[in-house]
């Protein structure tokens, strides 16, 4: 069975699917790099969280609308639709506007960052630390978490 295979089988087991409240978080990855992919996969499953692949960004488009993942890591420069570009798309659909998204990049200039920073995304310079990526996660999904309980209670 290959890792995507095991993601969606493992998504399919979740019981929280079926009712909104996910009890393992799901994280939708894009990027071109198959190492890349690998690796994040790598650290973020060791962490229960599953971990949805995407080559590009037209796929990852695609993807994000029917997997409906709880964070988006993206490659900010990918042939093809980069990460800025599906970001401005996704920003735009009513299902994924509201998508957390992490940017991945070896891009490491200010402006670059900046721009990620001011589209509402989140970055890590490749390459990079393992324990800082699987930080930053962590803290964005429980920032996401604590924003669905906080409406539950409204």
């Amino acid at each position: 069975m290959t890792g995507d295979q095991n993601a969606r089988r493992q998504d399919l087991e979740d019981p929280g699917r079926r009712t909104g409240r996910r009890s393992t978080p799901r994280v939708l990855l894009v990027d071109d790099d198959p190492t890349t992919r690998s690796l994040v996969s790598h650290f973020l499953r060791k962490e229960d969280i599953i971990v949805i692949k995407a080559s590009g960004g037209s796929d990852g488009l695609a993807r994000a609308k029917s997997d409906r993942p709880d964070l988006l890591i993206v490659d900010a420069a990918g042939p093809g639709l980069n990460g800025f570009e599906l970001l401005s798309l996704l920003k735009r659909e009513p299902e994924t506007c509201g998508l957390p998204v992490l940017m991945l990049s070896s891009l490491d200039d200010e402006e670059t960052i900046v721009k990620s920073l001011d589209a509402g995304a989140d970055y890590v310079i490749k390459p990079f630390s393992p324990r800082i990526l699987v930080a930053k996660v962590k803290k964005i999904l429980r920032d996401v978490s604590d924003h669905a309980v906080d409406h539950r209670r409204l």
